[in-house]
C-alpha cells in the first residue's frame, strides 16, 4: 500500500509501530508502558486543540 492510498489514521499506526519496533526497550512490559504514556499525549494534544483550553 503506497503512502497515498492510507488515510491519516493509518498513517499514524504505521509511524507508531515503527516506533514501538525501534524502541530500545527490550521488555514487553516497558514497551507496552511507552506506547500508553505515548497514545495518552497525543490524546491530551488532540483534547486541547478541540477544546482550546489550556
Amino acid at each position: 500500500m503506497s503512502d497515498r492510498d492510507e488515510t491519516p489514521l493509518q498513517r499514524l499506526f504505521r509511524a507508531e509501530r515503527q516506533f514501538h519496533a525501534m524502541a530500545p526497550i527490550k521488555d514487553i512490559y516497558s514497551k507496552l508502558f511507552l506506547r500508553t504514556l505515548l497514545w495518552f499525549a497525543f490524546f491530551t494534544f488532540v483534547y486541547f486543540m478541540l477544546t482550546g483550553s489550556v
